[in-house]
Order: C-alpha cells, then structure tokens, then sequence
C-alpha cells in the first residue's frame, strides 16, 4: 500500500516499563539499499530500550488526527495488521550495534517525513501510564528535476513547413498586400503564362510539376488531423514587355486562375484564399539584373530600388541605356515575370488534447505540495508510449523514492527523444548503460 499523505508515522510499541519517561533516540542514520530505506536510531545506552521489548508498527497518521497517545497507538496496531497482510509480515527491526535499533522500510511506503515515536507504559496504583517519545526524521529531499509545461508535438504540417518555404504556420501571418515591391516569393511556388494569356495551361513550361507540388502540400495539409489549412495566398504578375499591358488587370486575373485551379483540386472554399495583384515582378527583375555581373545592370538595379513609384521604376528600367537592358530582360527571361505564384499557405495546429491533459498533471506537480501521487501516476496510464509521460513518470516515482522505477522510466523516455527526461538524467547521474 503506497503512502498517499505526507507523514508516515512509525510508532515503536514498548512493553511494560518502570518508568513514565519515553525512551527516544539521540540521534539517527538513514541509509537507502534494494529499495528499503534503512532508518538507524541511536540511543543513550542507559535508555536503551530492551530488544525483546522493541516491537516496530507502522501506520499512515496526520498530526491532527493523532489527538492523543491512545489514537497513535490504535491506528499503529490496526494499520500493522494492513502491513502484515500486503507483505507478509511486519516492518522489520533489527538489533544494529550496542545501543542502536535498525528499522527496515519498503521505499514505497515512505514519502518524505519520518516520524519516529517511542511509546512506553506502565503500570502504577491508578492504571496503566503510557507516554510517547517523538523524533522527526527527515529524509534526504529528491533532486529538483525538469518539469516544465509541454509544448505541442510537431505535427505533420510543422514537418512539412521545414522542406516548403511558402507553408507557415499561422502565427507567422502576415497581411498579404500587392502593391508592395517586396511580396515574397518563390520559384517552386511560380505557375507561368503565355504572353497576353491569363489562361493556366498545365502544359506550358513547367507548369505541370509546380502545380501537382502545390496541389499535393496543401493535400497533405489538409490530411493532418491535427492541424487546418486557414489561408492560401496567391499574388499574379505581368512582365515588363509592353505586350503584357493590352489585358487590364492581368497579374490579378492570373492570380485568380491559379486560385480556381488550386480551389476545384483539393475542394477549398472561397474564404480560404486571398488574391492580390503584384503588378511587375520585381524581385525576379532585381535577380535577373544581378545575374548578368556586369557594372551596367548592377547600377540600374540600384536605381530600381531606389525609385518608390513602380510607374518611374518601369519607365527608367526600358530608358536605361537605349533600353538595352530592357530588352535583354524580355528576351531572355520574359516567360519567368508572366505568372502567378502561391507565395504562402499558412496553417494553424488544433489543439493537442494529450498536451492539455499531461499540462494539468504538470501543474499538480509544480503548485501542490502535496500531490495526490498514486492518482496522478494512474491517469499517465493512459498515455502508453507517450514520452512526455515516461518523463512525468519518473519525476513522480523519484519523488516517492523509488529510484530504480525512476531511472527505468527516465531512460525509456530518453531513447525516445525526450529532452527533459534526458536533462533529467543528468540532474541524477543516470547512464543509457
């Protein structure tokens, strides 16, 4: 039976003495072996209570409700025979030198505070006497360990969102505004046009590859129970050649291409989706000009960034030297400024229900100083193969003392990458060995 209130008395039953005074120990050692605590009383040797006088009974007893002598001595003698009967005999007291007593103690019935009581009586002309002798032990307090609130586990979207730089996590959301130069922007994330067209041909470059890409990460999404696809954003360019500019609007019509195309693959509503018109693709001008290594198309870059208005940006980019640059940029790499890009999907994680309900165990153990122990060890019952728990786990086994079990859940735990149950390990001296 595992101690489940913070004082474990242990009350020395003495028989017939000659004497009123309780006979208790000047001093103690505690030793801990084979998961028994082993609690030496020394005594004076001229108070030393006879051996075959000494007989060991140990209750489970509050101070407040040990009102007197008689109460103490009732719940030792009824909570022994509990003893006797989960372990088959009674606590054990062995005779450890001249003037000192050994009593042996199953771990598991032991929290963090001994009391050792001596009772005497005897028998005098008005009744039996008794009188009771108290001495506090204190165990050796267990290592303060790593027991921090835990964080959701990564989902398959948090893994996902490491490989595709356009896919972020909801917290990361920011307003997606057209008319910024800076909108930021991907090639694996780019569906191209046919000039003038704000049609999505599937088969014109590599349309094919980059849409099933895009396609399949938001179905990936969306297959994680325990994360939600809140919002696709879908920004739409022209390029700087004058014959994009016959169709009004075409970065945003392309835009909207890509929407439809993306809302009819993976059955998304309207409101999931936010379009915007980029104008000209200027990120892709900047790099394009910067690929060229040359001083000429390193000084027009400079100029470009430097002019604010996107209409003087344009007219200086086709001006620039007898617009040679301009039309290097038109023949070379106009396919790559006509398009649409998917430039964030952003997710939001649900709630982790295990996280939740391991968090209030967390806190049983970080506020109460008293935590109803047995009862918080049978609800991680339920997180069978749960590393986080294994680590809850040994905290609580540790604090009751019980340091095989402690270790044993410690290392599991650690072989299953938890960061705390190895942190933990540390704190104790643990090995994986």
């Amino acid at each position: 039976m595992r101690a489940q209130l913070t004082i474990l008395l242990l009350t020395l039953t003495l028989g017939t003495a000659a004497h009123a005074q309780g006979i208790g120990p000047e001093s103690y050692n505690i030793h801990h072996s084979d998961s028994c605590w082993y609690v030496t009383m020394n005594y004076r040797i001229a108070q030393m209570p006879k051996d075959d006088e000494l007989i060991l009974i140990t209750q489970i007893c509050c101070p407040d409700t040990c009102i007197n002598d008689s109460t103490r001595r009732f719940q030792g003698k009824r909570y022994a025979k509990k003893y006797l009967k989960e372990y088959g005999h009674l606590p054990q007291l062995s005779q450890a030198g001249y003037n000192s007593f050994t009593m042996i103690i199953p771990e598991q019935m032991v929290t963090d505070t001994l009391i050792g009581v001596t009772y005497s009586e005897y028998t005098s002309p008005e009744g039996t006497i008794g009188a009771l002798d108290t001495t506090e032990i204190i165990l050796p307090r267990p290592a303060t360990l790593s027991c921090h609130p835990l964080r959701n586990r990564p989902t398959q979207s948090d893994i996902l969102a490491h490989r595709h730089p356009y896919i972020r996590n909801i917290a990361q959301y920011a307003v997606l505004d057209g008319s910024t130069a800076h909108i930021p922007t991907n090639l694996t994330g780019h569906v191209h046009f046919a000039m003038n067209s704000r049609h999505l041909d599937p088969n014109y470059k590599n349309n094919a590859a980059t849409i099933d890409s895009l396609v399949a990460a938001i179905s990936t999404l969306m297959g994680d129970k325990n994360a939600q696809v809140q919002s696709i954003q879908i920004v739409g360019y022209s390029s700087p050649d004058r014959a994009d500019e016959i169709v009004p609007k075409l970065g945003y019509k392309r835009a909207v291409a890509l929407r439809d195309h993306l809302q009819h693959s993976c059955n998304l509503p309207d409101s999931v989706f936010e379009v915007a018109d980029g104008g000209k693709h200027w990120m892709r001008i900047y790099g394009n000009l910067a690929a060229q290594h040359s001083p000429k198309s390193d000084t027009l870059a400079l100029r470009l960034l430097n002019e604010p208005n996107a209409k003087k940006r344009l007219a200086t980019l086709r001006s620039y030297n007898g617009g040679q640059q301009y039309k290097k940029i038109c023949s070379d790499s106009s396919h790559l400024h006509r398009g649409a890009c998917c430039t964030r999907i952003y997710y939001h994680n649900l709630s982790d229900s295990s996280t939740h309900k391991l968090n209030s165990i967390v806190a049983e153990l970080l506020s109460n100083p008293h935590p109803d122990y047995p009862s918080l060890l049978s609800r991680l019952k339920e997180f069978t193969g749960d590393a986080r728990a294994l680590n809850l786990i040994g905290i609580i086994e540790h604090r009751l003392h019980h340091r095989a079990a402690a270790a044993e859940a410690f290392k599991k735990a650690a072989l299953m990458g938890d960061e705390q149950a190895t942190a933990n390990m540390d704190i104790l001296g643990l090995s994986m060995d």
